[in-house]
């Protein structure tokens, strides 16, 4: 049997406006409208054009959060002075006495 190359897909074209709307918000803003997104869309209370773009904004929010949070993971890092690392040992502390 041989396999034949998957076709690609391509995602649609961003729109700039979404784009620097979504750019603006915060991390609770997009959780929030991520949030009811999935919900609506769960529920079928969309058509599938409205679907299509629901998931397209969805997508925009899910880079937005991660956007945030890697943000808030190099300012904690850079607060630390060290990379958070799963594998680290917690520095030891003085004993007390």
């Amino acid at each position: 049997m041989s396999k034949q190359p998957r076709k690609s897909v391509s995602k649609p074209p961003v729109d700039p406006a979404l784009d620097a709307e979504v750019a603006a918000m915060s991390y609770e803003e997009a959780i929030e409208e991520l949030e009811a997104i999935i919900d609506r869309m769960e529920k079928g209370e969309t058509v599938l054009e409205d679907s299509l773009r629901e998931y397209a904004r969805g997508d925009a929010l899910v880079r937005r959060c991660r956007q945030v949070l890697d943000s808030a993971e190099q300012r904690i890092e850079a607060i630390s002075g060290q990379q958070l690392d799963a594998d680290a040992k917690p520095a030891q502390a003085d004993a007390p006495f």
